[in-house]
């Protein structure tokens, strides 16, 4: 009887070791664990905050089941580089969040989905049931796309495990008392203290990838009743300062912090909101593609069934626009534009414009309103002067006398130069008369009391009064405050396109010595703007100085040749040499100012009639380059100036070897194979940047697809194509060929093929000579016809 006795004895000491501290909760207890995670990078900051319920169920032998669910995230994804991508995350409170990243994604595909967790006797993650199905599921309800359900399972792989079974201390075998010590594979912990059921525990050597290699130490308070660590709090040694917010602070690179409550508090996520943003992000999504393209039959039916249950909703509102505009329903698109509160889409540029422009005719003041929303945003800038500013354009009479249609009406009619410059002028006043609400916008604009409002309507707002008004002393006044207008107006209002229009006006006064003056002090502040290198808009400054010499040329032409062809060759230095110089604004500048992109040509005209060959040949070479399509017209003015001479051997000596040599790649093509630089030698190469995700590059896809067939059917002999898909992923580009039934070589872009190749806007091509020199094209150059000329001119071996 006393050998059974001890025998029992020993049983019940050894179970006693075995599960004094494991989780003891009684089954149907509940418990929440908190666990927030931050680390701190140059680029960016992580901070995750995991609330997580158990309920304690059965026994599986030694170990214990929990019923688990995800109650609650809270978590901020902040970059430091690029706020827009910014992601920050209260599932308690989760309207007004905006989906940037797939980060997002995995918490809230497990946000209340029932998973069952075991938990060995010493603490040791098992396993867990039930998340493998809550992520299928997620990709399921939200109609995922194969390239980002792949991430989310990828993203989940280590999930239950990292994050799960990191909640719980790995306890060693023996019994855990003062001073006991023991390690886990990456940590090492000590009992420092007890009180009570409570031991205080210290942890060392833990590996952090981001923490630089320190070892992240720190303090366990541990229940030895109940298994549970009831707080947790380590970090990295190390700090960095990084800005949170604009604000530089100086933070650990790693911090870890784990507390636990007991019972169980109410957490209703507002998941069909959740399943709203998710499902009709199309980036992520599906749900409104047919083949490739957005299907506006199925955003009709999604909006129908989910408008009454958002219909007050901000997040909504915007997405209702996204889908419509997306689908191609502009017509519904405008008429819900016109519903949707300002305020709704106060940080959607492009909505904001949409609006701004669709009102401007019926209301000044609801345009006015857009403005206030929008004029801190940097698309304002391009609102006022390539949209609205149109408003007050005028006949430039100049430029109508030197029409040659205009001057036949004016033989027939009878009519002298100075009966019809009356006329253009009666015809302008008309015309900025009847443009009365864009002219109450305006005063609305200009009365606004914020000095950057100012500084941004300032110059249209004098030119446009002085244009209007009949008293000289109003052009005087305006032509006096540009001469003294300070940088932050010229700058932020477009000032030296005002400018020259003011001056234009003083010339059709025959004020000319104000005229001069305005002229000179406009390109002393244009200079000094197109050589700041700080100066975001300094090319389309520099595309505007180009036209400003040559106002002095044509002033200067009459009475000083030597002092006018001067000025024609600071009109010819300005004149932008390559895409990247060809700003976008100046298009617009170029409409107001009736001017041209470049001077360049009509430099080399006056130079090779003043006998100046080698110079004209330099500048010639630098103007193919900067304007390839105007290879024909230059070959003939070569040959009238040069006879005899091979333009081809010109061409090669002057204009390919001024080519930048191309950056040497090798990238994968969709069809397994690698694609090398080298394997396009001695063949001109026509490399193309573009995206599934990119409209114009799948406008024009059509035509790329028919050059490329023409090229394999023999036509273009010496031309090859290459088609370089950014930014995108495998899938997307074949199922997009495929729908679209097009056969092109392409490759997948690298993280470096558009830095080394300078791309910076899609779609963009790049020419490369047979002998691997490159040269950009600029968005809208005929290229197929710039390269079949180059072809015919210096022909691939």
């Amino acid at each position: 009887m006393k050998k059974l006795n001890l025998l029992l004895i020993l049983l019940f000491a050894g179970f006693s070791n075995i599960f004094a501290q494991s989780v003891t909760l009684e089954k149907g207890k509940e418990f929440e664990i908190e666990a927030h995670t931050v680390t701190n990078t140059a680029d960016n900051q992580n901070d995750y905050k995991y609330t997580f319920w158990f309920k304690a169920g059965d026994r599986d032998g030694v170990n214990t089941i929990f019923d688990c669910k995800l109650v609650k995230v809270v978590y901020a994804e902040k970059f430091t580089r690029y706020s827009f991508a910014n992601s920050i995350l209260n599932t308690d409170t989760v309207r007004g969040f905006r989906l940037n990243t797939t980060t997002s994604l995995l918490p809230l595909a497990l946000l209340h989905q029932p998973l069952k967790v075991t938990i060995g006797p010493h603490g040791e993650f098992l396993s867990v049931t039930g998340f493998d199905e809550a992520i299928q599921d997620a990709i399921t309800r939200w109609m995922l796309k194969d390239d980002i359900a792949n991430q989310l399972k990828d993203n989940s792989k280590y999930f239950p495990k990292d994050v799960i079974g990191s909640l719980f201390l790995p306890l060693p075998q023996q019994r855990i008392a003062y001073k006991s010590e023991w390690s886990s594979p990456n940590t090492r912990y000590k009992v420092t203290a007890i009180n009570g059921a409570l031991l205080y525990i210290t942890t060392t050597g833990i590996k952090v990838p981001d923490s630089q290699g320190d070892d992240v130490s720190g303090n366990i308070v541990f229940n030895e009743v109940t298994g549970l660590t009831e707080q947790l709090q380590n970090s990295s040694p190390s700090k960095i300062e990084i800005a949170i917010d604009g604000k530089k602070q100086l933070l650990p690179v790693f911090y870890r912090r784990q507390t636990v409550r007991y019972g169980a508090e109410k957490h209703l996520p507002d998941t069909a909101w959740i399943n709203m943003v998710v499902k009709t992000h199309t980036a992520f999504g599906k749900a409104f593609k047919s083949g490739t393209e957005m299907d506006s039959v199925k955003v009709q039916r999604y909006l129908k069934a989910h408008d009454d249950a958002f219909a007050n909703d901000e997040y909504y509102a915007v997405i209702k626009l996204r889908l419509l505009q997306g689908s191609g329903d502009y017509i519904k698109y405008s008429h819900q534009l016109m519903k949707t509160p300002t305020r709704f889409i106060k940080d959607e540029e492009s909505h904001l414009f949409n609006k701004f422009n669709s009102i401007l005719d019926s209301s000044a003041q609801s345009a006015y309103e857009v403005a206030r929303y929008m004029y801190k945003q940097p698309g304002f800038n391009g609102l006022i002067q390539q949209s609205y500013a149109q408003s007050f354009l005028t006949f430039d009479i100049d430029d109508m006398l030197k029409d040659d249609g205009f001057r036949k009406n004016m033989q027939e009619k009878n009519m002298s130069d100075e009966d019809a410059r009356k006329m253009i002028a009666e015809e302008n006043k008309k015309r900025l008369a009847g443009n009365s609400t864009a002219r109450q916008l305006l005063e609305l604009l200009h009365n606004d009391k914020d000095p950057l409002m100012q500084q941004k309507i300032n110059a249209l707002y004098l030119w446009e009064k002085a244009n209007s008004a009949d008293d000289a002393g109003v052009l005087n006044k305006t032509a006096s405050a540009f001469m003294n207008m300070d940088d932050a107006y010229m700058k932020q209002g477009n000032g030296g396109r005002y400018a020259l229009l003011v001056y234009k006006l003083l010339i059709n006064a025959k004020k000319e010595t104000a005229a001069k003056a305005l002229l000179v002090k406009t390109i002393q502040n244009l200079e000094r703007y197109t050589a700041d290198t700080l100066n975001t808009n300094r090319f389309a400054d520099q595309n505007i100085l180009a036209y400003a010499y040559y106002l002095q040329y044509t002033r200067a032409k009459l009475t000083d040749s030597v002092k006018a062809l001067q000025y024609l060759s600071k009109a010819a230095q300005y004149s932008p040499y390559n895409s990247k110089e060809k700003a976008y604004a100046s298009f617009y500048d170029r409409v107001f100012l009736h001017s041209k992109e470049g001077y360049r040509d009509e430099f080399i005209e006056r130079l090779f009639n003043n006998g100046d060959e080698q110079q004209a040949l330099a500048i010639f070479a630098d103007h193919i380059n900067a304007e390839p399509v105007s290879l024909d017209e230059m070959q003939k003015i070569y040959q009238q100036h040069i006879p005899g001479k091979s333009f081809a051997d010109f061409f090669k000596a002057k204009v390919l070897d001024s080519w930048q040599a191309a950056p040497v790649f090798t990238l994968k093509g969709l069809d397994g194979k690698d694609y090398a630089l080298a394997d396009f030698k001695n063949k001109w190469l026509v490399l193309d940047f573009w995206g599934t995700w990119c409209a114009p590059c799948r406008g024009e896809m059509p035509d790329i697809n028919t050059f490329n067939q023409e090229i394999n059917d023999g036509k273009h002999n010496g031309i090859t194509f290459m088609s370089i898909a950014c930014r995108d992923n495998e899938t997307n580009v074949k199922a997009y060929f495929e729908a679209s039934k097009f056969n092109l070589p392409a490759a997948m872009a690298d993280a470096n093929i558009e830095k080394l190749y300078g791309i910076s806007s899609y779609p963009s091509k790049v020419i490369i000579s047979p002998d691997g020199k490159m040269l950009p094209l600029k968005f809208g150059d005929d290229w197929r016809a710039i390269v079949q000329r180059f072809n015919e001119v210096v022909p691939a071996n």
